[in-house]
């Protein structure tokens, strides 16, 4: 017994798996921001930057977009060396934590570049601030 199938729902098939993975790649990205937008970026609110680069993006912090009650954000050391050098970020990854453009908290990496600080102290830092707010 011979199935044949109907090339709309192969069609239909392949649209849904295209958007299914499209969707979920987007989700969890990081978006990247730049030397040129970095101010405005860290100006409002509480932000987390990431200082990032791609020779060690296997110690990146993974749960920055996890993190909750604040913006997230990666900057790339090898195009930003400006920013690099204006916030002394001397080995990656370093995770900052601004509060209206003033940092707050930082958290460097150990000598192997692995970022010591995990998601539970970094939202600690952040839930701090906001509490801080309140008083």
């Amino acid at each position: 017994m011979k199935r044949e199938i109907d090339i709309s729902t192969f069609i239909y098939v392949i649209i849904i798996v295209i958007i299914y993975f499209l969707g979920t790649s987007s989700c969890f990205s990081q978006e990247f921001i730049t030397t040129s937008n970095f101010k405005d970026k860290i100006a409002k609110d509480i932000v987390i930057v990431e200082f990032w680069a791609e020779w060690n993006k296997m110690n990146q912090f993974n749960e920055l977009n996890k993190l909750n009650d604040c913006n997230t954000y990666r900057i790339d050391i090898m195009s930003s060396m400006d920013v690099q050098n204006d916030y002394n970020v001397t080995a990656i990854p370093t995770v900052i934590v601004f509060d209206n453009g003033v940092e707050k908290t930082r958290f460097n990496p150990n000598v192997m570049f692995q970022l010591e600080a995990n998601k539970k102290t970094v939202q600690h830092s952040v839930d701090t601030i906001t509490l801080n707010k309140f008083q």
